[in-house]
């Protein structure tokens, strides 16, 4: 059995390239064309993506060394999400396998975009509970044989998620940001008293 990377891809205020969020999800299995097929599909079923929203799905061989290319794609819609919220704020569906320990634990930042609802100091308990919605993604209607897995870079190891949680607090992945277009600029004429 294989073990497969799952790159989920939303392009957001844009089609660049630079502008695409990825979750990255393991999964252990042997067929990565139906992996991606249903993927796509439980995508579709969540509540705030549906069929007219843009994501691509990439199967790689996880355990391949790079240059590593798709095994298989399958997207969604064309165009772009606008996005509505700092890029960089998301939800943190954390999960482990049989134990939660070092290297048996994962997270995925599912983006606070892919959860509605506005932003206030604290996610809502609805919020919490459509971010923990996403094993469903990962978890329902997956081809005969295919598991979820949590994987450990550093033991090349993976076992099948067990149990997932997600907290009451926002978190910020600073690669999601976007890049500066303005800068307001003063010059301080004399600095020095």
């Amino acid at each position: 059995m294989a073990l497969y990377r799952a790159q989920i891809g939303f392009a957001m205020d844009s089609a660049l390239p630079r502008d695409i969020v990825t979750i990255n999800p393991h999964f252990a299995g042997d067929a990565p064309q139906a992996l991606a097929d249903a993927l796509k599909t439980n995508l579709i079923a969540q509540s705030t993506i549906g069929a007219g929203k843009r994501f691509v799905v990439k199967i790689y061989d996880a355990l391949k060394s790079p240059p590593s290319y798709p095994l298989a794609t399958a997207e969604s819609s064309t165009g772009f999400w606008a996005s509505g919220f700092p890029r960089e704020v998301a939800l943190c569906l954390s999960y482990y396998a049989a134990f939660n320990r070092k290297y048996t634990r994962g997270r995925l930042y599912i983006p606070a975009t892919l959860i509605g609802g506005s932003l206030g100091l604290r996610p809502t308990a609805g919020q919490i509970t459509t971010a923990l919605d996403f094993r469903k993604v990962f978890t329902d209607n997956l081809p005969p044989g295919h598991v979820w897995n949590q994987y450990s870079p550093t033991l090349k190891h993976s076992e099948p998620v067990t149990d997932v949680w997600v907290d009451d607090e926002w978190d910020t992945v600073r690669s999601r940001g976007l890049r500066g277009t303005v800068r307001q600029t003063i010059h301080l004429a004399n600095p020095l008293p």
